[in-house]
């Protein structure tokens, strides 16, 4: 007898970059979901510099994300490599994964709390006074991951923040339009990630051009309780926290399908 798959039966909406929705949806599908890519945003580089000499006298460098590794890995390559002595931060496993991928044999990440709070309360990052470190980050309107530079600046260190890509809004071809209105007019789809403010915002504004409104039915997926908190600022009721590594997010979303299933027990 065939097992059922562990997403069967759920619709989701993908809201992710192209390249990044592309894994998502694939790990999804694989569990037994149906996927609705509806990408909101688009990942591109900006011009950044990072100078031999602040490589050096650096004793840490944090990437905050998988995009941070593919867009920031070259400028750290070019300026000469990180200092045998310099301690390599990720906030993820996705990002740690693609550190490793990209030739990082020793990453220190949080294992528990995968977020800026996660990777400020591991020893290593206590005791900063005098230290210079580099935060390898997305240029974002809306001051993402500022809380991590304004306490590892409060607690003494020097801080060279490199932004070296921007997130851009960008609206879904017409047929991801279209599948997504027919499945929120019959009930189908269940839920929609939103995996920063930028992603919600850009949601909203597409929401809003489409004449839709289904922040009342829709239960959001969110990466943390501070895209939580906006989310509900920006009318959304129904709201869980999911990670972002796609293994993890199959797990709980399995343990979310019953609430998924039936969104009134949000």
């Amino acid at each position: 007898m065939q097992t059922e798959s562990p997403l069967q039966g759920l619709t989701l909406v993908v809201t992710r970059p192209p390249v990044q929705a592309g894994r998502t949806a694939i790990a999804l599908r694989a569990a037994g979901a149906k996927v609705i890519e509806f990408p909101v945003l688009d990942i591109a580089p900006i011009t950044a510099t990072l100078t031999s000499a602040e490589l050096a006298s650096s004793s840490g460098i944090i990437f905050v994300s998988a995009n941070a590794v593919e867009y920031g890995v070259r400028l750290v390559q070019r300026a000469g490599g990180p200092p045998a002595a310099a301690e390599v931060f990720a906030i993820g496993r996705a990002t740690a994964a693609a550190l490793a991928q990209a030739g990082f044999d020793h990453v220190v990440s949080p294992q528990q709390s995968i977020d800026s709070e996660g990777l400020l309360a591991m020893p290593q990052l206590r005791s900063v006074e005098g230290r210079h470190i580099i935060l390898v980050k997305g240029r974002s309107e809306f001051g993402g991951r500022a809380v991590l530079e304004q306490t590892l600046a409060a607690r003494g260190a020097s801080m060279k923040v490199l932004e070296c890509y921007q997130r851009a809004p960008m609206v879904p071809e017409l047929a991801a339009r279209e599948a997504f209105r027919e499945s929120l007019a019959s009930g189908d789809v269940r839920a929609c990630f939103a995996l920063s403010v930028e992603t919600l915002d850009s949601l909203i504004k597409i929401f809003s051009m489409m004449e839709l409104s289904p922040q009342s039915q829709l239960v959001l997926l969110v990466p943390n309780s501070r895209v939580a908190a906006v989310a509900r600022a920006r009318g959304f009721a129904r709201i869980a926290e999911v990670p972002l590594a796609e293994a993890a997010l199959i797990a709980v979303l399995t343990d979310l399908k019953p609430r998924l299933l039936n969104p009134l027990t949000f």
